[in-house]
């Protein structure tokens, strides 16, 4: 089914994404203010953080999916896992081999750092509830992987579509991040690294298997033929 795919999508993105968010997003949640907050404390505190990143997901895929369901002339949702899996070859093209140096953030650099206050402003308070926003402003941060999740979620051509996809993206994202906020001082700089160099592997080849899986080549497990077929009703008299 298609609603089955976009969740599938969108959370293994978001698995592989992870590791992106813990050379990105890493520092971030390993300086959350919870270790001298009990263990009850830091489950609650975390989950609000998380329910609160998977919100602005979730709320950025339905606009993208909105945007996208204004372009009916593409047949994206068709072939939804062949276009998500060549976005995601381009995005290792560009980023990973092209590696653009003089890319000037501009506007977007502006909105980075008014992001970033707020967020240091909530740093420093001691409710519960800054966690919500916390996840909420850092969800909003730019981010490479969360551009390709939304490309994604435009090619869904439907809002429903486009917002479960980021919200499924953002559940992978969680497992790496909860290990971060956990244990992230026993994960050393050189084990960082060595993730972030695997990323483009990564990526590559779920984008190899997405473009597989969306071409029916009738190959069991890696390229299965769909069962979309179209039945043919006669009517007699």
């Amino acid at each position: 089914m298609f609603l089955s795919s976009v969740f599938e999508i969108g959370f293994l993105m978001g698995l592989l994404g992870s590791v992106h968010c813990i050379g990105m997003c890493g520092p971030l949640v390993m300086a959350l203010p919870i270790s001298q907050k009990n263990t009850f404390q830091k489950f609650t505190a975390l989950s609000l953080y998380h329910v609160g990143k998977i919100g602005s997901y979730g709320i950025l895929g339905l606009l993208f999916g909105l945007f996208g369901s204004q372009f009916p002339v593409f047949t994206f949702q068709r072939n939804i896992s062949i276009v998500i899996g060549i976005t995601m070859l381009l995005y290792v093209l560009y980023v990973f081999v092209l590696k653009p140096k003089h890319f000037h953030l501009g506007i977007l650099g502006n909105y980075y750092n008014h992001i970033v206050k707020l967020l240091s402003r909530l740093f420093k308070t001691k409710s519960s509830i800054s966690f919500l926003f916390i996840g909420l402003l850092n969800g909003l941060l730019p981010c490479g992987m969360i551009y390709l999740a939304l490309t994604s979620s435009m090619a869904t051509q439907n809002i429903f579509y486009g917002g479960m996809l980021m919200v499924f993206f953002g559940l992978g994202t969680m497992p790496a991040l909860l290990m971060v906020a956990f244990g992230g001082q026993y994960m050393g700089f050189n084990f960082r690294k060595k993730l972030q160099n695997l990323l483009p592997v990564f990526i590559l080849g779920m984008g190899v298997l997405l473009i597989l899986r969306g071409l029916n080549l009738g190959i069991p497990y890696l390229s299965p033929i769909a069962g979309i077929g179209t039945q043919v009703i006669s009517c007699h008299n």
